[in-house]
């Protein structure tokens, strides 16, 4: 019977971090740590009999083994003639495909069997292409722009649109995987399973996570339950919706669901995925925000405002003014006070001028994370519902894409009964999609 095909898409981040090279010259010595290699010839090794649980045996006598290089990768001391090992620290994002390979040969569970990725489904690894260098993204998530994450969307609604694809997993990074998974459950138009798996420690490292959490991941994926989810988180053996999920700190054990009304959507146990809620806001296919067609060029810019004791206007007055690389300011999130997203006293006439004078949407979020932010009749400011401000930034970029700007009152002392209902619609429009996303 053959595999259910799953499309891995590759981004980086410290599930592809492999430890840093560690070498010496000599056999033997302190520094041949041992690394995944591939043999160019067979060789015969003699090994010496020991107990299944590693005590040596009276007596002396071995085996000989013969390693081939067909049979796949070994573990043997990383050596370079004339090489020293490095001083400084250093790193790079490793092939997924290598990972994959690393984690069938190596990779064990509870009951000591391997192939675990290769006996779940049928991976077909399709990395993002920038079209415009033509070169393939592999990067920490803590450097990513909109520019990556619209690469992303745009690769997995490709790989999701081929027939025998069932489902995609996203490696990525965990400073800004809460953020893709969450630009995913915006952008992709498809009904198919999309996992975003990530990992704390590094590919090799003693109680590396992320191995566990890419089968994790791929059992989740191929889950008969997994369809019509939306975009799925899956760390530490719990499966987190895309919209809620955030990191709260960089041990395993580290992801959390906010805004105070979700939790884990269900579990990754030893003999199968269970599933015990489901989001009810819109996501995925049924998506109000979807891109027609591929993203190209630049999407809007929104800025986050936080508020604290002493806030004032300065911040707000220069992103009203604002034209940088990134396009000028396009919208605005507030971090306000729990739990009603107020702004500061001091900042309000600021944001109230930057809706009414030049049409840029602000939105008030919860600085708490936790709670619904009630709305305000007639005020000029959208509600972002529980969503913390760094998903409602995305909403918001995603609604000025769809909607367009706010329409400004002409003077903005003296607005017209008709400026006034134009603008409260038009408000109304955007607030709609922040009560059912």
């Amino acid at each position: 019977m053959a595999l259910p095909k799953v499309a891995i898409i590759p981004t980086g981040g410290t599930i592809q971090n492999g430890q840093p090279l560690v070498t010496s010259t000599k056999a033997g010595g302190g520094f041949n740590v041992l690394r995944a290699q591939r043999l160019h010839d067979p060789v015969t090794v003699n090994i010496t009999n020991a107990d299944i649980d590693g005590n040596p045996l009276i007596d002396p006598s071995y085996r000989a083994v013969e390693l081939r290089p067909e049979d796949g990768l070994y573990l043997l001391p990383y050596m370079e003639p004339g090489h020293e090992p490095s001083k400084e620290y250093s790193s790079a994002h490793m092939a997924v495909e290598r990972v994959v390979e690393e984690v069938n040969r190596f990779g064990v569970d509870t009951n000591g069997r391997n192939g675990l990725l290769a006996e779940t489904a049928d991976l077909v690894v399709i990395h993002p292409i920038d079209p415009e260098t033509g070169v393939e993204l592999r990067a920490g998530g803590e450097t990513f722009t909109m520019g990556e994450l619209a690469l992303i969307s745009n690769t997995v609604n490709k790989a999701l649109g081929n027939e025998d694809v069932v489902a995609a997993v996203v490696t990525h990074g965990t400073f800004t995987s809460e953020e893709t998974a969450y630009f995913l459950n915006l952008t992709v138009n498809s009904d198919k399973p999309v996992i975003v798996s990530a990992s704390q420690r590094r590919h090799r490292s003693i109680g590396n996570d992320g191995d566990w959490n890419l089968v994790d991941a791929i059992r989740v994926a191929v889950s008969a339950d997994a369809p019509g989810k939306g975009v799925m988180l899956v760390m530490d053996e719990q499966i987190f919706p895309a919209r809620e999920v955030t990191k709260t700190n960089q041990r395993p054990g580290g992801f959390m669901s906010s805004g105070g009304s979700a939790l884990a959507l269900g579990s990754v146990e030893s003999d199968q995925v269970s599933f015990y809620f489901a989001s009810t806001r819109r996501h995925t296919s049924r998506s109000g925000v979807l891109p027609d067609g591929e993203f190209t060029g630049d999407l809007p810019r929104v800025d986050v405002v936080k508020t604290y004791a002493g806030a004032d206007s300065v911040q707000i007055d220069a992103l009203i003014g604002v034209t940088s690389a990134d396009g000028a300011c396009q919208g605005m999130v507030v971090e306000g006070f729990a739990y009603s997203g107020a702004p500061h006293r001091f900042q309000r006439p600021a944001l109230e001028r930057a809706v009414a004078e030049h049409g840029i949407p602000v939105a008030l979020a919860s600085r708490g994370d936790h709670g619904r932010v009630p709305r305000t009749q007639g005020d000029l400011f959208i509600t972002c519902d529980n969503l913390m401000a760094i998903k409602a930034r995305l909403l918001l970029t995603m609604a000025i894409r769809r909607l367009g700007p706010l329409s400004p009152y002409r003077r903005y002392d003296e607005p017209t009964p008709d400026e006034i209902d134009r603008l409260q619609s038009q408000i109304g429009e955007y607030q709609r999609l922040f009560d059912t996303h």
